[in-house]
């Protein structure tokens, strides 16, 4: 099996081979390979939204949804048929200082050669849509109010799109397919932790009820506490998520149970300008366990 490595003075270390085999992050895998097990996310993720109310949502996963059609469209009219083709730009990659690519030809700054490609689009596409996914991702964790059908759904639409987009551009750039497919992975599998999460949501009818008693003056009813608990589990998923995802579920929740039990052990919500514990007394630490 024959191996190379791009010359590219600022290429990272990811290596390719002949076989179309990948070493990226320590380990050795194909990019068909790779595909495969992301389908079988896919497919996982479908199967824990139609248990929960999320099933509505499980044509997002499609390839003929149409916001995914739109947008894969887009991205093809916009980066393959760019005037800047046939053109050289700065490298794709490149972790050298700015002052060092640069140097003044007849008076004018310039790039170095060494330091430019040819324009590549999906290159150029990839660098583009990266840079959405962590804006729009991340925007639904600090817009108030907070809310994790908004967080779900963002990480669904865009891990759905970086999928087929990486999918439609394996036979052209199998590194930055590569990418995409790492990057959707990523983005599944916090979908997946949410899912699970939401169907104890909807086994227990307790966690989207709002009952406030009146006669408790500055407390809290079980659905707004709950829900605090369940803003804290999110965090707690984006957070600890490995990168190659968990095995499985018991995994994870093995992995978010302690962090989480402190957390409802040890909370003081505001409540009428008044700090006041709150601890949720019919819950143990197993119980949580059984409803995550």
């Amino acid at each position: 099996m024959g191996i190379f490595k791009a010359k590219n003075p600022c290429t990272k270390n990811t290596i390719f081979t002949t076989s179309n085999t990948l070493i990226y992050g320590g380990f050795m895998i194909s990019l068909n390979d790779f595909y495969e097990q992301i389908c079988r996310k896919r497919r996982d993720l479908a199967y824990h939204m139609s248990e929960c109310e999320w099933a509505v949502d499980t044509d997002v996963l499609e390839e003929d949804h149409p916001e995914i059609r739109i947008e894969l469209g887009r991205m093809r009219e916009q980066f393959w048929s760019s005037e800047k083709i046939g053109t050289r730009v700065r490298l794709y990659s490149c972790d050298v200082p700015w002052e060092t690519r640069h140097h003044t030809v007849n008076g004018q700054l310039e790039i170095k050669e060494e330091y430019t490609e040819l324009y590549d689009p999906a290159q150029e596409c990839w660098k583009n849509l990266s840079s959405n996914l962590t804006k729009e991702t991340f925007l639904p964790l600090v817009i108030e109010p907070f809310s994790i059908n908004d967080i779900f759904k963002a990480h669904l639409m865009f891990a759905s799109i970086s999928f087929f987009w990486g999918k439609s551009i394996m036979s052209e750039n199998e590194n930055v397919a590569f990418k995409a497919f790492h990057r959707a992975a990523e983005l599944f599998d916090k979908c997946i932790g949410m899912t699970w999460f939401n169907i104890s949501v909807c086994n227990q009818k307790k966690l989207s009820e709002v009952r406030r008693s009146a006669g408790k003056k500055g407390g809290k009813s079980k659905a707004e506490v709950y829900h605090i608990i369940q803003l804290k589990l999110v965090e707690l998923i984006n957070d600890s998520v490995p990168n190659d995802g968990w095995k499985n579920k018991v995994v994870a929740v093995n992995e978010l149970i302690e962090p989480l039990w402190d957390f409802i052990q040890m909370s003081e919500f505001e409540i009428n300008n008044q700090n006041k514990k709150y601890r949720v007394a019919t819950m143990s630490q197993d119980a949580l366990v059984d409803t995550i």
